[in-house]
């Protein structure tokens, strides 16, 4: 007698968007995944085809795009025409779009309504925001009302003027046990994920231990159960120094400038366009 073959669903989906619940699965079963920032159609579809299981749209577009030198500018109106692009760039990718400066702070009523434009006006499946014991409530009032909610503890660019600056590594001696405490609040008010930013690599280590849902490292070290980075950061398009997390994958600073060098150099000498180039 010949059985038929078993069939599996692949463990990530092809057909749908992927939810919160298929990235707690993937942390379930041990597997990490990958999260890239992103500002328009273009890059979010070539993300997503490589295989990035989460997108976030951030407010680092203050400085990606907006040429800020930080994210305190950045406005919902800034952030939710974005967050259209992205989500028409892609088919299965999460969103998660960013609660700029300002737009949570003062309390569960101001982030609700902030959350609710991002998923109606911009389509985001998800919502990010920062801080940790100090906004639970915010949190708890969007998980009741149903909008997934991404934490973000260590580093929080939004509270540069407090932090004294965006490159201090975070949770260092007895601040290590305030961001497990908040971590640990996050979870208890709903959060389906925590971003962990500029913290000491042991401590990445202990609250992805003791949290069940999963950690994003952004210089967090090797043990959290995913990963996000700035993708102009990545691509080498950032000048200037960068954080010692960030890993330059490529060097589109170095052959988009050769590109436009030749095109302005063909232009001034006549070659393009040429008869290939042209209609007749």
């Amino acid at each position: 007698m010949t059985l038929s073959p078993v069939l599996t669903r692949p463990a990530w989906p092809t057909d749908r968007r992927i939810t919160i619940r298929d990235l707690q699965a993937a942390t379930d079963r041990g597997e990490k995944w990958s999260m890239l920032t992103s500002y328009d159609t273009q890059t979010a579809g070539l993300m997503e085809r490589a295989g990035v299981r989460a997108i976030l749209v951030g407010d680092t577009s203050g400085m990606t795009v907006f040429g800020h030198t930080d994210t305190i500018a950045v406005t919902m109106d800034h952030l939710i025409p974005m967050v259209q692009a992205v989500v028409r760039g892609t088919e299965t990718a999460l969103v998660v779009a960013d609660l700029p400066f300002g737009s949570y702070q003062a309390g569960p009523k101001q982030a609700l309504a902030n959350a609710v434009r991002h998923l109606k006006e911009g389509g985001a499946q998800a919502v990010k925001l920062e801080g940790g014991g100090r906004i639970r409530k915010q949190v708890r009032r969007l998980a009741d009302a149903g909008i997934p909610v991404m934490g973000h503890l260590g580093l929080t660019p939004q509270s540069v003027n407090v932090l004294g600056g965006v490159r201090r590594v975070q949770g260092r001696g007895e601040a290590g046990e305030q961001l497990l405490n908040d971590a640990l609040a996050l979870e208890a008010a709903g959060a389906f994920a925590i971003v962990l930013e500029s913290v000491p690599a042991e401590l990445g280590q202990r609250v992805t231990k003791e949290i069940r849902i999963p950690t994003v490292g952004i210089g967090a070290g090797p043990h959290c159960d995913a990963q996000i980075l700035v993708w102009q950061d990545l691509a080498g398009l950032t000048p200037g120094r960068l954080p010692k997390f960030v890993k330059k994958y490529a060097d589109l600073d170095k052959v988009l400038g050769e590109a436009f060098a030749r095109f302005c150099s063909e232009v001034a000498d006549g070659r393009y366009p040429d008869d290939a180039h042209s209609y007749s």
